[in-house]
């Protein structure tokens, strides 16, 4: 029954992305550079011009290009901390 709910919630934060007009995915951190895994397999290179939000299990939390590239986990310093987590993003508006 738990992942029947999880399925719903997931299906609802994907709608409330298409909605706001983000992208959702997976964050993947690899050589130096960061990306949005799609589910298709698709990756998306990210940079600055980017809104990125990592999903915290209970809200989308706002992070920036350098901290999802520059931040590791505390007790395994090789890993980042952002990696592997659901993400969205959508393009910076131009003012």
């Amino acid at each position: 029954m738990n992942s029947l709910t999880d399925h719903i919630r997931y299906t609802a934060r994907k709608i409330d992305a298409f909605l706001d007009h983000y992208i959702i995915g997976t964050l993947i951190i690899e050589n130096g550079q960061v990306f949005l895994q799609l589910e298709i397999g698709e990756l998306i290179k990210l940079n600055d011009t980017f809104i990125i939000e990592v999903f915290d299990g209970q809200k989308y939390n706002r992070i920036s290009y350098e901290q999802a590239l520059n931040t590791f986990c505390a007790d395994a310093p090789d890993w980042h901390l952002f990696a592997g987590l659901e993400c969205r993003i959508k393009r910076k508006e131009v003012a």
